[in-house]
């Protein structure tokens, strides 16, 4: 899959027919650069792809594979043939997801006096994403927060064995700025809800009962919906359900106690709370199975012409999105249609555009341009991971990747009042940073220059490919992953501004004699979340095994690859800690150090095998 590169530069082809043909395509470039009707088309792309009946374009939608047609039409009407072998724009693949089953999902407590709590399913408890499958019962703990540090534990001289265990979300005082608990890095590893279930599950915990903490609750006290904290192909060790602060109120009230007294308290002093609720008991049960989703990337081609003509240049754009409040939304329990406009209408009606601007290119000469717009994005980049893993058009001949991920909200710098962009990749070849510096001459963005071929989005899988990757951002914003991400909040003159140096490095990348040198080792983070111990590789999200973690990268000058991980490995284990999944992986990586070697147990071919990493 991964090829070696000659150290040249990039140069135009040195005949009089290339230079004229060159010059004739960025000419026509040009003139379509402030055409209107770019602007007017891209809206009627927008318009449809983050509409209601498009859903979200939800990976469990109809509405996606709306999207999906809407797609592949208009790369037909561009001029793009269909890139598979059978003849279609669609490359489909499996997503294994947990799903939450039409029942039994029964949450029943009793108190000492008999007096039954039965809230109603959906209304004021559900089942979470994380949860196990089965009934299980036992006696009852409030365990307030769920954690155990050196600065507190909330299970210190706490019996939960075979027990139903009330801990609240969140970490005590976890909005305080002078007098918090922990620092960021200690929340980080304490208040997730898997590690709250994992500890819980150690200590015996029968099933875990969530609780909104008072930050969470706000109003309404919304609950997560299942998909909110699912893990794709995966069912948990235990029952997990999220109920209402007013139905565990009940009973707390004959204790003369309530969510809210006990959370002051805890808050306040820093001093857990728990304690076992004498006489009431707890029955859970959840229904949760595993199933495939089939999803599709849909892929066009332009095909190259002459001496260049069997090598490639991707340009691709996600248009998956979170359909009716999957995983990932920042409205906890919203089923509101999560639009998606910006991300990724925005880059994938700019790759619309860019493929109707070179499908016009009747003269065009030089090397392949195959169009991508990747769906399981949002999942774990299973789209773009699924192309490398099977292209239409053979990797070790693929020279650039350029990748789109919300395009849709460029403003300008406050400084400098140029539109500002960031643009990652810039150090995954060698004349990146400059090839990115002479296209910009005419539009003068505000660039914001990110060296690592890798970040939170399609051109990972690329880069790990050892593809030379550029990516394209115009930056958050408070509706990103909300209901609130609709079309009328995009700047369409942006997208269009955007797409168009997006098409002049391409252009340039198409018709360069040489092909652009990959730079290994300038991968950063993958996830975009917080810094911390790096092994550098990517996992498996939709590995549904929990016998290890399966690689399916290795960011090229990583630690990982230094150790000698191969893509297709599974860790087992890490320092000794067993290894079931990526949640174990999680763990074990944020209990290491930058800089100490650390003994991984790794799973090849079915040999066991242990390899030292020194993270980085």
């Amino acid at each position: 899959m991964w090829v070696s590169l000659p150290p040249n530069s990039m140069q135009i082809m040195p005949n009089k027919r290339a230079i004229l043909a060159c010059l004739v395509v960025l000419s026509s470039a040009s003139l379509l650069h402030g055409d209107q009707s770019s602007i007017d088309r891209m809206k009627k792309d927008l318009y449809f792809l983050a509409s209601e009946e498009c859903e979200g374009r939800g990976l469990k939608t109809e509405g996606i594979q709306k999207a999906a047609a809407y797609i592949a039409a208009e790369f037909k009407a561009a001029g793009l043939k269909p890139a598979m072998k059978d003849g279609s724009y669609f490359q489909p693949f499996g997503v294994k997801e947990s799903y939450l089953e039409n029942g039994p999902n029964k949450l029943l407590m009793t108190g000492p006096d008999g007096k039954q709590i039965e809230p109603a399913f959906l209304k004021a408890f559900t089942v979470s994403g994380l949860s196990g499958r089965g009934g299980i019962g036992g006696g009852v703990v409030f365990a307030g927060y769920g954690i155990t540090s050196a600065k507190y534990d909330d299970y210190k001289d706490l019996n939960v064995k075979n027990q139903v265990v009330i801990v609240f979300r969140q970490f005590p005082r976890g909005k305080a700025k002078k007098d918090g608990l922990f620092t960021e890095e200690e929340s980080r590893k304490h208040s997730p809800l898997i590690e709250k279930i994992n500890l819980a599950a150690k200590n015996g915990a029968a099933a875990v009962v969530f609780v909104n903490d008072k930050e969470m609750a706000g109003k309404d006290d919304p609950l997560m919906g299942f998909s909110y904290a699912s893990e794709d192909g995966k069912i948990g060790s235990i029952p997990v359900v999220h109920v209402k602060r007013a139905v565990i109120d009940q009973i707390l009230a004959a204790n003369g106690q309530s969510v809210e007294k006990l959370e002051a308290a805890i808050d306040g002093d820093l001093k857990p709370r728990s304690t076992v609720l004498a006489g009431w008991s707890a029955n859970v049960q959840t229904a949760v199975g595993i199933r495939e989703i089939i999803t599709k990337n849909v892929v066009g081609v332009l095909e190259g012409t002459g001496l260049l003509g069997e090598e490639t240049v991707v340009i691709g754009a996600h248009y998956d999105h979170l359909g009716r409040g999957e995983r990932g939304t920042r409205e906890l329990g919203s089923t509101a249609i999560h639009y998606g406009a910006d991300d990724n209408g925005s880059g994938t009606t700019a790759l619309l555009e860019l493929a109707r601007r070179y499908g016009a290119r009747k003269d065009r000469t030089g090397r392949r341009i195959v169009f991508v717009a990747f769906s399981g994005e949002e999942k774990g980049l299973l789209g773009s991971l699924h192309y490398c893993d099977k292209p239409p058009f053979a990797m070790k001949d693929t020279v650039a990747m350029l990748n789109m991920d919300m395009l849709g909200r460029l403003r300008p710098d406050g400084k400098t009042k140029k539109d500002r962009i960031t643009i990652g990749g810039i150090g995954s070849a060698k004349n990146f940073e400059k090839l990115l510096d002479d296209a910009n001459a005419k539009p003068d963005f505000h660039i914001d220059k990110v060296k690592s071929g890798t970040g939170p989005s399609d051109h990972t899988s690329f880069y790990l490919a050892k593809v030379p990757v550029y990516f394209f951002y115009t930056g958050d914003h408070p509706e990103y992953h909300t209901p609130k991400d609709k079309p009328e909040t995009i700047n369409f003159d942006g997208i269009l501004k955007v797409a168009n140096i997006v098409d002049d490095l391409t252009t340039t990348i198409s018709v360069a004699k040489d092909r652009p040198e990959y730079v290994a080792g300038v991968g950063g983070s993958m996830s975009g979340g917080p810094t911390g111990p790096k092994l550098g590789l990517m996992p498996r999200y939709d590995d549904a095994e929990t016998k290890g973690m399966e690689v399916s990268g290795v960011v090229p000058g990583g630690a990982a690859e230094a150790a000698g991980i191969k893509k297709g490995d599974r860790i087992m284990a890490i320092a000794g800690k067993p290894v079931k999944n990526v949640q174990d992986y999680m763990k074990a990586m944020s209990g290491l150090k930058r800089g100490e070697e650390v003994e991984l147990t790794i799973e090849r071919d079915d040999k066991t095998l242990k390899v030292k990493a020194t993270p980085k």
